[in-house]
């Protein structure tokens, strides 16, 4: 089986709960770090989830990042084949997001 280092997933949370990866069929995925970088002038809220059948927070609840601030992740997780990693913001397009890891096929 071979490691691949990879992207998982990019972009900007939005206002509703939304998944940011899922693990491919047949994959084990080592998540090994998230980055969250508010790009608004205002603070704001986000929550992050692992979902293997039922979301998990692994942000703490309405996580609050000031203007310009950005939080890292840097705890290992590893997910199974259809697990994901979902995440919600209080505004949609203002924070950005990076996940960062290994997949495994």
């Amino acid at each position: 089986m071979a490691f691949t280092s990879k992207l998982l997933g990019e972009g900007q949370l939005a206002i509703a709960t939304g998944t940011l990866y899922t693990v491919p069929a047949s994959t084990t995925t080592i998540v090994k770090t998230i980055i969250l970088t508010n790009s608004d002038a205002s603070s704001r809220t986000v929550n992050i989830y692992l979902n293997s059948g039922t979301n998990r927070r692994i942000t703490p609840k309405d996580l609050t990042l000031g203007a310009g601030e950005t939080y890292i992740i840097d705890e290992v997780l590893t997910l199974e084949a259809t697990d994901t990693i979902r995440g919600d913001a209080s505004a949609g397009t203002v924070v950005d997001y990076i996940i960062a890891g290994v997949e495994e096929a």
